[in-house]
């Protein structure tokens, strides 16, 4: 009988430190699928979203986009922070697809620099630690 309970319990620890395997680029952004359908993903990622501090700019179709103020909490935001005329801003862009198994969603992360002004500048975050988080936080909603 123990040695079923060493045997289950190292199982279930090999199965606890199991991490996804997925590369985040810009050239790879973050892609996940969902087993719902198209609304209900939509719905469930607006609300991960919104609980975490963004806000809906853009929802139409099959894109949403949100937004929050960026925190320029590691060296690249600070970079970019610095030549900011304005407080940077985080934006994902999240396109929704419905696919066999159910809704297949890809997004972007940037940061916006001078936002709303006539020189506003895009920087792509997915390159960062930025885009493995954003995908951890796809996959924690599937």
């Amino acid at each position: 009988m123990k040695k079923l309970f060493v045997i289950i319990a190292a199982t279930m620890m090999l199965a606890a430190c199991q991490t996804t395997s997925v590369v985040v680029s810009s050239k790879q952004p973050p892609r996940v699928v969902m087993q719902k359908p198209l609304p209900a993903a939509k719905k469930a990622v607006i609300e991960e979203f919104k609980s975490r501090g963004f806000k809906v700019t853009r929802s139409a179709g099959t894109t949403v986009v949100v937004e929050q103020i960026l925190t320029p909490n590691n060296d690249e935001r600070k970079q970019h922070a610095s030549y900011s005329d304005g407080v940077p801003r985080a934006r994902a862009v999240l396109r929704f697809s419905t696919v066999d198994a159910g809704t297949q969603i890809t997004s972007s992360y940037d940061m916006i620099i001078n936002p709303g002004k006539a020189n506003q500048e895009k920087v792509t975050l997915l390159d960062s630690p930025d885009g493995a988080r954003l995908q951890g936080l796809l996959e924690s909603i599937k």
